[in-house]
Formats: structure tokens, C-alpha cells, sequence
């Protein structure tokens, strides 16, 4: 959301502006952090929106977190004051939208609010895990361990996207080539081999006239096949970020043939991950669950978790709740069944994390290998089998004569 602002600065000075800010309150406190005092602050109109806040330039990533998260630790660590190590932080943040949340930050903790309670008010910047693993840290007074260790959630949560989202591109920009070298034959290529055709006023083969009557559906409806496939794209994503979209694409993604596999690992990954970073900073099985549940990224696992925590509360056992629903590896089952027995949960859930990012990462190389010699026949058929049914005809004709 965005804001119009008019402020003083120290000289006296009247300064106008737009300002980034998830609501008028935090708006004000980025200003005063700024060394400005607020004059008045209204919504600013559709037309005055910074059109590059809309297409992302300003979007805090996943990485920008990361970054924040190891600069406050190295500070933190080395004693300097957090109120001070943010305005530090702040001074380097090159991300506009981050370095008003830093700012915002600082002008709350100075006025004696906790960081955690700071942060809580950026919740689609900084995850639930995030906020009450720095809640632990400044209640027990190791915000620096908790920090080293959100560093390395972090790091490892980055990774497994990288991971996913390489193996995913690949196919996807080789189909969309696929189709574009497709419609580019239909429309351009192939009515040039017609007209080559017609002055032999010979009778076609079936196969070069399906392909001549596919070129004019082409030619005639060029711009609806555009649109549509635009248009399809466009609806195909609107849907999977609705709640049934999500839940639709959660569900049967782990059925496909390929990629199923791959989605389960990185889910139960994460899930792994996030409960023993979790469970080791002193957050309850519980709490942990609750929090985990918001973490995973996938619906089904969601669901799953939000059965296991009924359950657990009741006092059954993880594992044992665990063990009834199929979407647990059996591998993850016997794993959480000895750390509860041994009282090294976290530390088995870590084994089972590092085991799956390193089975995610032989995946997605098996994947691409995989992948590229099957994109390379289908694609390589396609404008095969449309060249030999235009070239059918000529062949033809050399054998007659």
C-alpha cells in the first residue's frame, strides 16, 4: 500500500512524497525513523501509485530476508546495541521496501517495543517460524544462536526453492519454445510449401492435407490462439493462488509421474527442517506443529499436520499418528519413532532434512537428464513429422517421374 506524505525535516523544510507502508501507523513510524515529522498522511490515488512498486522492483525476497538476518546476527554477536546494528543494517540495505521495514523496526524498538513484536507487523515478509524463533531468543536472552540458526533455515529453504524452481523452468520454456516454433510453421512456413504444391495440381496425400487445413485454422485465428494461450496462462496461475487452487495443485502435483516424487521429498523437507529448527530453539512439539503447518508450502502436508496436532494433543505419540497417514515415507516414521524414544527428536528430524536435500538434489539432476532427451524427441517429431507430410507430395512426384 501505498502513501502520500507531506513532513518537515531537521532544516525546517517541507518535503513531499510516496511512501511504501502496509498502513498509515506504520507509515508514520518509517517518517520519524527517517528524521521527518509527519504533516499529514493520506492514501495515495491509482494514478499516483509508483508504477514500480507494482511490478516488483521494490518486492522483498526471500533473500533479502537472508541477507538482514546475517548482518543483524554478525552485529549482534559482536555486542553492539540493536537499536544501533539496524540503523547500521539500514545504511546498506539497497531493497527500498526492506530498508523502510528496518527503519520502521528501529523507531518501534526505540520506543521500547521487542523486535519479534516489530516484526509480527510484516507478516508477508517475515514467515511465523521467523517471528516466534526471535520471540524464543530475546525471551531467553541467545538471540544470536537463534539467529545462526535461522541463517541456516534460511539458507537451506533457498536452496530447495532453487532446486525446485530449475527443474521446473527447463520443461516449461522449452514447451513454450515448442509452441512458438509450432505456430510460427503453421503461419509463415508452411503456406509457402502450399503454394509450391498447388502449381503441381496434383491430389494431395492425408497427411499433407491435415496439415494444410490445420495451417488456415492457423492463419485465420492466429490472434485468438494467442490470446487464448495468454489468456490461459493468466488463469491457469490466478487459480492455483486461490485456497482450492492451491489445495488442487498440492494434491495431484504429488501424483505426477515425474514430479511427483520430487514435490514429496521437498515437502517432507521442509517439514523436517522447520521442526527441528524449531524443536532446537525451545519451541513445545505443539506450538511447533502449529507453526510447521504454516511452513511447508504444500496443502496436502498441511492437512496432514494439522491432523497429527489434534492427535498429539489428545496424547498420542508423533510417530504413531504419523504412521497412519500415507503421506510419510516410511524412512521419516522410524526416524521421529527413535528420537522420541531416545529424546533426540530435533536431532533426527536434522538427519531426515539433510537426507531429503541431498535426495531433491540427485533428483532434480536425474530429472533434467531425463528431461532433456524426451523434450528433444517430441519437439524434434513434431517439426519432423510437419516437414515429412509437406515434403510427402515432392516425394511423390520425383517417384513418378
Amino acid at each position: 500500500m501505498q502513501f502520500n506524505y507531506i513532513a518537515v525535516n531537521k532544516q525546517g523544510e517541507k518535503i513531499k512524497g510516496l511512501l511504501d507502508a502496509p498502513s498509515e501507523v506504520e507509515a508514520r513510524f518509517t517518517l520519524r525513523s527517517q528524521q521527518l515529522r509527519p504533516l499529514s498522511i493520506s492514501k495515495a490515488s491509482a494514478l499516483e501509485i509508483d508504477l514500480t512498486k507494482i511490478i516488483g522492483f521494490s518486492k522483498v525476497k526471500g533473500s533479502d530476508v537472508l541477507l538482514f538476518t546475517r548482518q543483524l546476527h554478525i552485529l549482534i554477536s559482536s555486542g553492539i546495541p540493536l537499536v544501533q546494528g539496524l540503523d547500521l543494517i539500514a545504511e546498506q540495505i539497497q531493497n527500498a521496501a526492506m530498508k523502510s521495514i528496518i527503519l520502521s523496526t528501529k523507531e518501534k524498538i526505540s520506543q521500547g517495543g521487542f523486535l519479534w513484536q516489530s516484526l509480527a507487523a510484516y507478516k508477508d515478509v517475515f514467515p511465523e517460524i521467523y517471528i516466534n524463533m526471535v520471540k524464543a531468543g530475546e525471551a531467553s536472552g541467545n538471540l544470536d544462536i537463534i539467529l545462526q540458526r535461522l541463517i541456516k533455515y534460511l539458507d537451506d529453504i533457498e536452496k530447495l526453492k532453487k532446486l525446485v524452481k530449475g527443474a521446473m523452468i527447463y520443461p516449461i520454456v522449452i514447451t513454450l519454445v515448442g509452441l512458438i516454433v509450432v505456430i510460427v510453421m503453421m503461419t509463415f512456413v508452411i503456406p509457402k510449401f502450399e503454394a509450391l504444391l498447388q502449381s503441381s495440381n496434383q491430389s494431395l496425400p492425408a497427411p499433407t492435407q491435415f496439415v494444410i487445413n490445420v495451417s488456415h485454422f492457423f492463419q485465420s485465428n492466429i490472434l485468438f490462439i494467442v490470446g487464448g494461450i495468454v489468456l490461459g496462462i493468466y488463469f491457469i496461475r490466478y487459480y492455483l493462488k486461490t485456497k482450492e487452487g492451491r489445495r488442487f495443485w498440492d494434491f495431484y502435483s504429488l501424483q505426477l509421474p515425474l514430479f511427483g516424487p520430487l514435490f514429496l521429498k521437498v515437502a517432507v523437507s521442509r517439514f523436517s527442517r522447520t521442526m527441528q529448527t524449531l524443536l532446537s530453539s525451545g519451541i513445545n512439539l505443539l506450538d511447533a506443529l502449529e507453526i510447521c503447518r504454516e511452513a511447508v508450502g504444500n496443502k496436502s502436508l498441511e492437512e496432514s499436520l494439522t491432523k497429527i496436532k489434534i492427535e498429539v494433543e489428545k496424547g498420542k505419540t508423533l510417530s504413531g499418528v504419523m504412521s497412519k497417514l500415507t503421506i510419510f515415507p516410511s524412512m521419516v516414521i522410524q526416524m521421529v519413532t527413535v528420537g522420541e524414544n531416545t529424546g533426540n527428536l530435533d536431532k533426527m528430524l536434522e538427519r531426515v532434512a539433510d537426507f531429503y536435500e541431498e535426495e531433491v538434489q540427485g533428483l532434480v539432476g536425474n530429472l533434467t537428464k531425463l528431461i532433456e532427451p524426451l523434450v528433444l524427441v517430441v519437439l524434434g517429431g513434431t517439426v519432423g513429422g510437419l516437414m515429412i507430410a509437406m515434403y510427402l507430395p515432392i516425394f511423390k512426384m520425383a517417384g513418378g517421374g
